[in-house]
């Protein structure tokens, strides 16, 4: 159980007649449940003045109504975050694998949401960029609790504590999944737009055939091109290379640096920032004819399946080709009794339509989401 020496307290009641703050940025940087944005039912405010406390859930209660409270999460709030996520992503929630390790990493803040003793609400923030920037690395409502604005609390809670406790943040990044519009019409009106990807995902059994014998890829191999190999060192020169591969816009935000996304997370393309990423990702490069390309991927178990996240930055199709090919072979080596769920992340948009057939036709794989979906990033000052 959460003690008080683990779990800090943040309690917040807003009387019904008080002020209520305005909204603020909305930050997910996974593709989000669009029933987070339910449209709260308008309330006729009375006259007079006077404090409700709801104290269970009431789908016609407006959130600033509820008597919520903020703290920290700790290790002993897994099940009950796991009783709030259940069904969520369709059985490829991501949060089970990584709960633990957001509590245990100094640089993420999980705050919980609570009426009473009931979680009714998370949100997962990493501080980032040498600790001038940060991501939400996972939010959610109770089903029975959305449409209350209880995200919305979560996010002013955390915003006022990152300001009181974290002052060198300045800004804060976030992406979006173009499918969930509600998230994403939210995203425009309270962030500015950098850029976008186009997002391609497929399935693939144990059973299929080059899962079931990997070295069979190299037979699809016909781009000619040298092996990629696993990044050594990276320096400015490396990272100007391969920032001319990036999505138009990759450089738009307040510093002007690039932005590749990793696994939805935004960073800085950046000697330093590849070497921290190196820790939990399979970085390779390919060196052409004065040409650099790079490509990230990491993998983690879902309640259904494995997944296999993969960002691509390079000049054409045999290229991407080229990296994917590596990617999908390391973990059909390593995870052949899996059913994997690759999700590739590619810069330029001409290439989108290739390879939905390449997956599709040539590696016979399953589709998951449909063609022409994009993941798009945000940026705003704190």
């Amino acid at each position: 159980m959460c003690t008080a020496s683990y779990c800090k307290r943040y309690s917040l009641f807003v009387r019904l007649s008080g002020s209520i703050l305005t909204s603020a940025w909305r930050l997910p940087t996974r593709p989000l449940d669009p029933c987070w944005f339910q449209t709260r039912p308008k309330i006729t405010r009375p006259k007079f003045k006077f404090t409700k406390v709801l104290k269970m859930a009431d789908n016609t209660t407006s959130g600033a109504d509820l008597a919520l409270t903020f703290r920290m999460a700790c290790h002993g709030d897994y099940d009950s975050v796991m009783r709030m996520s259940e069904g969520i992503y369709e059985g490829k929630d991501y949060l089970p694998a990584f709960f633990h390790s957001f509590i245990d990493d100094p640089d993420v803040i999980v705050f919980l949401a609570l009426v009473s003793d009931q979680v009714v609400g998370l949100r997962a923030s990493k501080i980032t960029e040498s600790g001038t920037a940060f991501i939400v690395k996972a939010a959610r409502i109770a089903p029975d609790w959305r449409g209350q604005g209880i995200d919305r609390r979560l996010s002013l809670h955390q915003d006022q504590w990152m300001r009181q406790n974290r002052p060198t943040v300045k800004y804060k990044r976030s992406t979006a999944f173009s499918l969930s519009q509600g998230v994403t019409e939210s995203m425009k009106k309270k962030m500015r737009y950098i850029f976008s990807m186009p997002f391609i995902e497929y399935q693939s059994e144990p059973n299929l055939w080059w899962r079931q014998d990997p070295a069979q890829l190299a037979q699809l191999d016909t781009t000619g091109l040298p092996d990629v190999v696993p990044l050594q060192d990276a320096d400015d020169d490396f990272c100007t290379a391969v920032q001319k591969w990036l999505p138009a816009g990759a450089c738009g935000t307040h510093d002007g640096k690039p932005v590749i996304l990793v696994d939805w997370d935004p960073f800085t393309l950046s000697p330093a920032n590849l070497k921290y990423l190196q820790a939990q990702n399979k970085i390779y490069v390919l060196k052409h004819e004065g040409e650099v390309s790079l490509s990230i991927s990491n993998t983690y178990l879902s309640p259904s399946a494995r997944m296999l996240c993969v960002q691509i930055y390079a000049k054409d199709l045999a290229t991407v080709l080229k990296h994917l090919l590596t990617h999908l072979k390391d973990a059909s080596r390593t995870y052949h009794g899996d059913a994997i769920c690759t999700s590739v992340f590619v810069s330029q948009f001409e290439l989108e339509d290739a390879m939905h057939d390449f997956c599709r036709q040539t590696l016979q794989m399953d589709p998951v989401q449909p063609s022409k979906t994009q993941a798009l990033a945000f940026e705003a000052v704190m």
